[in-house]
C-alpha cells in the first residue's frame, strides 16, 4: 500500500473517483442483479424460490449458497481493483493493536443494538416493522439456517460492506480532502441506501450504526476494526435470533 493521509487513509483511493463511485453506488445493486440472472440460467426456478415462503429447507440452502458466491465474487473483484490502484486489497490498513481488536469485538453489538433500542423506544417497539415491503421471511427463519447463511450474514456481508463503505467510500472522500465528519455522513448515507428493503425506522438504525462504524474506522486508523465490529454485531444478533421461539402456528 502506498502513501497514506489523514486517519491512515490510502491516498491512492483518490485516483479513480468515478470507479470508486461505481463500487459504492452501483456495484451493490449490479452484482446481485447480474448474479441472480446468471443463477437463473442454471436454476430456472431460482427467482421463484427466493420469493416462495413455502420453499423447502434444501432449496433455501441453495439460495444462500448462491448469494454467498455472488458476494464472494463481488468482494474479489473489488479487492483486485483496490490492490491495483495501490490502496491494498481491503482499501485500508488491516493491522490493529490488541486493544482495538478487543474494543471492536465488544463495541460491535453496541453499535447495532444501541440504535435499535433508541429507535424502538421512539416508535413504540420494533415488532413487525423491519421491512418496507414484501420480503420472504422464510429465508431468515433460524430453522432454515445453514453454513452458507451463517457465512453470508456473519462474514461475507460485513466484510464486503465495510470494505465498500468504510474503506472505498469513506477513504476516497478523505483522500480528496473532504472533512472527516462530512465524509462519515456521506459514506453512511450510501451505506443506508443499499438497505432500502427496510422500513424507515430500520433505516434510521442502519444509518446510526453506520456512523458508529465510520467513527471506529476514523479513530482506529484501520479498516480491520469496523470489519471486526460488524462481524461481531451480526454474529451477536444472529445468536439472539437463534434463541427466539418459533412463531406460533
Amino acid at each position: 500500500m502506498e502513501e497514506t493521509g489523514p486517519y491512515n487513509t490510502p491516498l491512492a483511493l483518490a485516483r479513480e473517483p468515478f470507479t470508486a463511485a461505481f463500487w459504492v453506488l452501483c456495484a451493490p445493486f449490479l452484482f446481485p442483479v447480474v448474479g441472480v440472472a446468471l443463477a437463473g440460467l442454471f436454476w430456472p426456478g431460482f427467482s421463484e424460490t427466493v420469493g416462495n415462503a413455502a420453499a423447502s429447507g434444501e432449496a433455501i440452502a441453495w439460495v444462500w449458497i448462491t448469494l454467498a458466491l455472488i458476494h464472494l465474487a463481488h468482494f474479489a473483484i473489488l479487492s483486485v481493483w483496490s490492490e491495483r490502484i495501490g490502496a491494498g486489497p481491503f482499501a485500508g490498513a488491516v493491522k490493529a493493536s490488541q486493544n482495538w481488536i478487543i474494543a471492536a469485538v465488544l463495541l460491535g453489538p453496541v453499535v447495532l443494538i444501541g440504535p435499535n433500542i433508541v429507535i424502538g423506544a421512539i416508535f413504540g417497539g420494533t415488532e413487525g416493522w423491519e421491512y418496507s415491503g414484501e420480503v420472504n421471511t422464510a429465508l431468515y427463519d433460524p430453522g432454515n439456517w445453514g453454513p452458507a447463511y451463517l457465512a453470508f450474514a456473519c462474514l461475507l456481508a460485513p466484510l464486503l460492506e465495510e470494505v465498500t463503505f468504510r474503506g472505498v467510500a469513506l477513504g476516497a472522500l478523505l483522500a480528496r480532502g473532504v472533512p472527516a465528519g462530512m465524509a462519515a455522513v456521506v459514506s453512511t448515507a450510501a451505506f443506508t441506501f443499499i438497505h432500502l428493503q427496510y422500513s424507515v425506522p430500520a433505516l434510521a438504525i442502519v444509518f446510526i450504526a453506520g456512523l458508529g462504524l465510520a467513527w471506529l474506522r476514523l479513530k482506529s486508523g484501520t479498516i480491520l476494526v469496523p470489519i471486526l465490529a460488524h462481524i461481531s454485531a451480526n454474529g451477536f444478533v444472529t445468536f439472539l435470533a437463534s434463541l427466539a421461539p418459533p412463531p406460533a402456528g
